[in-house]
């Protein structure tokens, strides 16, 4: 899964919009994120899975690898 659908995902499950989404990222980080500037990483496919990661750990969510059964 890529840190597009990761985030996309998270927010649908929160019922989160790319605002209040970008204003975590913006506390987690120390960067700037803007509902623009994340909706533009996301559609430009420009956003890093560690950014991604950040969201998912300060929504609760543990992401766990976990091998596929065959």
């Amino acid at each position: 899964m890529d840190s597009k659908t990761l985030v996309k995902i998270l927010c649908a499950h929160e019922a989160l919009n790319y605002e209040k989404a970008a204003k975590i990222l913006a506390e987690k980080t120390g960067k700037y994120f803007t509902k623009t500037s994340l909706s533009s990483k996301i559609y430009k496919d420009t956003l890093r899975y560690s950014e991604a990661f950040i969201l998912a750990d300060a929504l609760g969510y543990d992401l766990i690898p976990v091998k596929r059964k065959k």
